[in-house]
Formats: structure tokens, C-alpha cells, sequence
């Protein structure tokens, strides 16, 4: 006879953490440190994408991984859900927010403690680290929110379209940080990573708590 599929307590058996967490942090280091070779030229690239397109592009992209914006959707579509009696997609997007939310916890606890500075705050000079001094610049939190809040969704979603359209979105946000002056390259790197890798563990851990039984 055919194997019978999973049950949930073999799924919530599983781990949480598993080699691909611990491949997916080794490629982050790699990664990361690749974007510091290319800090500087990115700053200097900077201004030259400064036409009224990329202008305004960056602008709206902007809009995508800021939280006063961000929040106010969620309240708007959790209040649709609710009015409309659709409690599958209310949980749903009650997992998203609560993704997006810890990506940038964890964005801002990562900033405090690293306290590197902005392109601005020290041009040329990407290598200003002083811990707990109040400057934000690692990891990029805009782009954190936008891959953690790209991530959720697509865990949240089985559409094999979703991915092509809010990855790519997110890293617009992401080039608009680095295109403001705003971050370094390798902050909007550890930005995506960070934001991504702790969205989809918080909406698995949220959808393992409600299939518990």
C-alpha cells in the first residue's frame, strides 16, 4: 500500500532549525562580506541614479519597507477580513504581520548593538562601528521589513507567481536605501537576509501553534 502522508505530529516533530538554517547563515557571512568589497563604489554610484524615474521609484519603493505605511495596510485588510467573516484569511494575515514584526525586532536589535554609521554620517568610510552609540546603519531596516514582509507572504501563499512579484519589489527597497545614501550595500544584504530568514521562522512557528491540538 502507499505510504500515508504525514501527520501533524510528525511535522511539528520536526525541527525548527535545520542544516539549511545553518547553510543559509554560512551564504548571509559570505554574502555580507562580498557587499563590504563593493560599499564603496555603491556610494559613489549613488548620485548618478538621480533622474526623476529613479527619483520617484525610489520614493514609492521607499514607501514598501516603512513601517507607517506598512502597518496601516495590515489594519485595513485585517478589518476587510473580519467584515467579510473570512477568518482562514484573517489568521493568515495575522502570521504575516507577526513575521514582518519580529524581522524588524530583530533588525533593530542587530542596529543597536553594531551602531555602524551611514554613507552620510561617514563618507568613504564604511568600517565606523561603535556598538550601542545610536547609529542605525547595519543592518538596512527598510529592507528587512520588505524581505521579511516578501517572505511571509510567500509562505503564507502556494501562487507560484507570488515569489517573481514580492521578492523583486523588496529589492527595490533595497536599492533605494543604497541609492538615498541611506545604507552601504552590505546593509541592505544582512537587511534582506536577516529579514527573510526570521519572518518564515516566526510564520512556521505560528502555523505549527495553530495546528496544535
Amino acid at each position: 500500500p502507499p505510504p500515508s502522508p504525514p501527520t501533524w505530529s510528525h511535522a511539528a516533530s520536526r525541527p525548527l532549525l535545520t542544516r539549511g538554517d545553518a547553510w543559509f547563515a554560512a551564504a548571509t557571512v559570505a554574502s555580507v562580506a562580498l557587499a563590504t568589497r563593493f560599499d564603496r563604489w555603491a556610494e559613489e554610484e549613488a548620485p548618478e541614479n538621480n533622474g526623476r524615474t529613479s527619483v520617484n521609484v525610489s520614493r514609492a519603493a521607499e514607501r514598501l519597507g516603512n513601517p507607517i505605511y506598512i502597518v496601516p495596510a495590515f489594519l485595513v485588510l485585517g478589518a476587510a477580513d473580519a467584515l467579510g467573516h473570512r477568518s482562514d484569511r484573517t489568521a493568515s494575515l495575522v502570521r504575516i504581520a507577526e513575521g514582518t514584526a519580529a524581522a524588524g525586532v530583530a533588525t533593530a536589535i542587530v542596529k543597536m548593538a553594531v551602531g555602524r554609521a551611514r554613507p552620510f554620517e561617514a563618507p568613504q568610510d564604511q568600517d565606523v562601528l561603535v556598538p550601542f552609540s545610536g547609529r542605525s546603519a547595519f543592518p538596512s531596516g527598510h529592507t528587512a521589513l520588505a524581505f521579511g514582509l516578501a517572505a511571509a507572504i510567500d509562505r503564507e501563499t502556494t501562487a507560484r507567481w507570488v515569489p517573481w512579484v514580492v521578492y523583486p519589489l523588496a529589492g527595490l527597497v533595497g536599492w533605494s536605501r543604497v541609492r538615498d545614501g541611506e545604507h552601504w550595500l552590505s546593509d541592505v544584504a544582512a537587511g534582506a537576509a536577516l529579514g527573510s530568514w526570521t519572518a518564515r521562522k516566526v510564520v512556521e512557528i505560528a502555523r505549527r501553534r495553530s495546528k496544535s491540538p
